[in-house]
């Protein structure tokens, strides 16, 4: 096939992605179809999987030879990707067990509208109409698809989809209609679809509700589900049990290093302990938010003068108070990257805000959430050079199916392994600090270890929780809520560990490979440049590059 034939390929089958994906081409900044869902209809399905067999074949028949470099990798990534859609949807049926899907889809679809400040506000709103007039159809083929095997679903999931649909109505209830004020000339149908959408809602709710005493205890994927996402999702060739390995050596390590700052700190005094009096050291509510701006500034400009990173000519970050929507999920902060094709390339780092209407005794709790440690360390991973710095720097890759379709291993990895980063380049070395990334750290090697755990069958979803509260102090509602996205999405909790490591192994390899002419800076660059793609690729791009 010619170079113009195979781009054209790519552009037939990037076009038909997303018309079929209509809600994640919005968030891409694809706005296209910003009006309608996807359809989950089985006959559309059948014929939908059909195209994607169609795709797969004339992908696997391409002549790597006569592919570019940047093509070949592309394929790899296409190829990837949709096999895992088939075996997720088709030998797995997802559509058919996954009783959050449903609702998930219909919040982000009007949620991502509702926040994306670079669109037109009347594009915006005749969008947001179009999707609460469309709700009723997609939870109609919601409740078909799940009516079909009730017994294959599991609690989790129902659990999952009411919590979702709980948000899903205060969003509908408490946000739109006074939304609808700031555009008059759409108030009555504004209005009147929101009501459409209500109705969808409370029904799909009630069929939840019936579905939750007939659906499974059970919920692990199983070793093969697993295995297969790992080698044909992340391109990693690890097994279940040399997952475990991994998350349990560096858990033990982790831990032994904790107990050796904590004495420093204080001997006699747990790490555990001295975490929850350091917590006590946090800005006033009043300075919140001024406070992570100023520590996002120091952070940025720490890097620029000791050479750790370029930043884009054209990247903007705002630190912005968290929209009222979005409190409920994210009750601290949070970051939306810029969409990959939305031309304005504005990164938004939100803060949720310390109402004077909350108790004293919770404006205490959410203060102490973010102390002047835990600021830090949140302002490394969600800013600079965590993920904003990530996303946009991938957002500048010329590959269309690159910025479609990020790795997620390197996703979470690169904040993780930017918190440690940072310490050995001692943008801060109190022992303080330290503690608490060294806590977070924890905490990732924990999700891997439950990850892998849940999925073999090996605990049950109440020993999970209990691990989580026992050994990183999270709270039992947090800790269920972390537990419920690992059970729901299997492999998504081993990316934070896997993807630091994955990392630090290619540094130290083009340390060994470069000596005394090793550069960091040269190294992160070259690493962001190749977009976020998964490490088996991303190494022979970074290896070809040093060689």
């Amino acid at each position: 096939m010619s170079e113009a034939a195979t781009k054209s390929l790519y552009r037939e089958i990037f076009d038909f992605y997303w018309k079929s994906h209509p809600v994640t081409a919005t968030a891409m900044g694809i706005h296209h179809y910003d009006h309608h869902y996807g359809d989950y209809s089985e006959s559309y399905r059948q014929e939908h999987y059909a195209t994607l067999r169609r795709y797969l074949v004339q992908l696997q028949s391409l002549d790597s030879s006569s592919l570019s470099e940047d093509e070949a990798v592309d394929c790899q990534i296409l190829k990837g990707h949709f096999t895992t859609v088939l075996y997720e949807e088709v030998e797995q049926q997802a559509l058919y067990r996954q009783a959050y899907l449903y609702p998930s889809e219909a919040l982000q679809g009007v949620q991502s509208l509702q926040i994306n400040y670079n669109l037109p506000l009347d594009h915006r709103v005749l969008s947001i109409i179009g999707r609460l007039k469309d709700m009723p159809r997609l939870f109609a083929q919601g409740i078909e698809n799940l009516k079909k095997s009730p017994e294959k679903i599991s609690q989790v999931s129902v659990s999952q989809a009411l919590d979702a649909l709980a948000h899903g109505k205060q969003f509908l209830e408490e946000i739109l209609p006074p939304f609808s004020g700031t555009v008059p000339h759409y108030f009555k149908d504004l209005l009147d679809s929101n009501t459409i959408a209500l109705r969808a809602m409370r029904d799909f709710e009630a069929f939840l509700n019936e579905l939750e005493s007939v659906a499974s205890e059970d919920f692990a994927c199983g070793e093969s589900y697993f295995e297969f996402l790992l080698k044909e999702k992340h391109m990693l060739y690890y097994t279940m049990d040399e997952l475990l390995d991994i998350g349990e050596h560096a858990l033990s390590h982790t831990e032994k290093r904790l107990n050796e700052v904590a004495n420093e700190l204080g001997a006699g005094i747990s790490w555990q302990q001295q975490i929850q009096q350091l917590k006590n050291k946090h800005p006033e509510a009043s300075e919140l938010r001024q406070y992570y701006k100023q520590e996002t500034e120091r952070i940025r400009d720490f890097g620029l003068e000791n050479n750790l990173y370029t930043l884009p000519a054209e990247e903007t970050l705002i630190i912005m108070e968290t929209p009222i929507f979005q409190r409920g999920l994210m009750p601290y902060s949070g970051y939306v990257s810029p969409a990959p094709f939305d031309g304005n390339q504005t990164g938004y780092f939100w803060v949720t805000p310390v109402q004077e209407s909350m108790s004293e005794d919770d404006r205490l709790h959410r203060l102490r959430a973010h102390s002047i440690y835990d600021v830090i360390l949140t302002t490394v991973h969600h800013a600079y050079p965590g993920q904003h710095l990530l996303f946009v720097r991938a957002n500048e890759h010329p590959s269309e199916i690159r910025r479609s379709f990020p790795d997620s291993f390197f996703a979470s990895g690169w904040p993780l392994y930017c918190e440690e980063m940072l310490y050995t380049e001692e943008l801060y070395t109190d022992l303080e600090t330290r503690l608490f990334q060294l806590r977070d750290q924890l905490w990732r090697e924990c999700r891997l270890i439950l990850d892998v755990k849940l999925h073999s069958g090996s605990i049950s979803y109440q020993d999970a929780v209990q691990m989580l509260v026992d050994k990183v102090g999270l709270d039992p509602l947090s800790a269920a809520s972390e537990i419920k996205r690992y059970i729901l999405h299997p492999t998504v909790g081993c990316g934070y560990l896997l993807g630091k490591r994955e990392i630090v192994r290619l540094r130290q390899e083009i340390e060994e490979l470069q000596g005394e002419a090793f550069s960091l800076k040269d190294f992160h660059d070259t690493l962001l440049n190749f977009g976020i793609l998964p490490f088996f690729l991303l190494r022979e791009q970074v290896l070809k590059h040093y060689q």
